[in-house]
């Protein structure tokens, strides 16, 4: 049992080690920073590592997962996409978060999306009512609470919705509260 705790506390301090490694985007090996694939090398780092999964650098293109299959990224940082189907915001409970349900209606959703009230103000319409029956892309680490997959959303930037099919293409709409400056109007506007 002695070596089976401390083979795990070897695995888990190496792991971490390597993970401070790569997010600083120095090894001795070699790599270069941001995923950048050294000359040579398939995988940008020279002699035989194990390849241990990182969160993307800024900027790094995140996968997009449907949200019927998020359950098997658990533990995962992506970019979840799919219908909201159902929401509430349970402001009778001593939390008061607002659940987002994708694909199907709770309790049978595939993928739920938890905003805690402590983000609400953020948000410049009620998210229960701005992202219901909307197709919603929602980006961050994905966890795993009462069996089911689930993302918790801190600000509106995490979240996009996508167009409909008639809309100009590449064109996405997010429901952040945007502050613009004041302009004063050009001569001879009202």
């Amino acid at each position: 049992m002695y070596h089976t705790r401390l083979g795990s506390v070897l695995v888990v301090s190496v792991m971490l080690a390597s993970l401070a490694v790569v997010l600083h985007g120095v090894d001795a090996a070699g790599a270069q920073p941001n995923g950048a694939e050294a000359a040579g090398s398939q995988s940008g780092v020279s002699g035989s590592q194990t390849n241990i999964p990182t969160p993307a650098a800024p900027g790094e293109a995140l996968n997009t997962i449907p949200a019927d299959q998020a359950k098997e990224h658990i533990g995962e940082t992506n970019t979840v996409c799919g219908l909201v189907a159902s929401a509430r915001y349970m402001d009778s409970t001593r939390a008061k978060p607002t659940l987002l349900n994708f694909v199907r209606p709770y309790p049978d959703h595939a993928f739920s999306v938890m905003i805690p009230n402590s983000a609400r103000p953020k948000f410049k319409d009620p998210p229960e009512e701005f992202f219901t029956n909307k197709t919603v892309c929602v980006t961050g680490a994905i966890i795993e609470y009462r069996g089911k997959p689930e993302i918790v959303v801190n600000d509106p930037s995490q979240m996009v919705v996508k167009e409909s099919a008639q809309a100009a293409p590449d064109k996405t709409a997010t429901n952040t509260v945007q502050k613009t400056p004041a302009t004063a109007n050009a001569p001879g506007q009202p």
